[in-house]
């Protein structure tokens, strides 16, 4: 199956990568930041610039990254998209959502009490949303609960 794997930087790069045997099973890709990654699990990684939402410039860059997504997803056609945040996976989700596509999200292993923004926007974009604590279920009711990626 061709899965792409999208996520930012950090910690969130750190959880995607327990999904190290999903990773193997299958044609995999990776969306992410513009990091230090150097990774053979992946096909091919595809790395875009990091935004962040405090910035005078995050509605161009955003934008920018939308198109960017849009790209990378026609040269991929990916079956699936498995994402564990954070604000980068949003576009390709939602170009993903847009084509039918299977979207799976999962929430940070640190929101243990209350949701993230990312959380938020992809429980509505997401077929499938996994949290790794059960005090967020009271948050995304229809949300799967199945213990921490760790």
């Amino acid at each position: 199956m061709k899965i792409l794997f999208t996520c930012s930087s950090g910690g969130h790069l750190t959880e995607l990568l327990q999904l190290k045997k999903i990773i193997i099973q299958n044609e995999s890709y990776l969306l992410t930041e513009t990091n230090q990654l150097h990774n053979n699990l992946f096909k091919k990684v595809f790395r875009v610039q990091q935004i962040n939402r405090k910035e005078k410039q995050f509605l161009l860059n955003f934008v920018k990254l939308f198109f960017k997504s849009r790209k990378i997803y026609k040269d991929i056609n990916p079956e699936v998209i498995i994402s564990t945040g954070a604000l980068v996976t949003v576009p390709i989700c939602i170009i993903a959502k847009l084509h039918h596509k299977k979207i799976i999200y999962i929430e940070s292993f640190a929101r243990i009490y209350n949701p993230s923004l990312t959380g938020k926007i992809m429980y509505r974009v997401a077929d499938e949303f996994i949290v790794q604590w059960p005090e967020l279920l009271r948050y995304y009711p229809k949300a799967k609960y199945f213990g921490g990626i760790f």
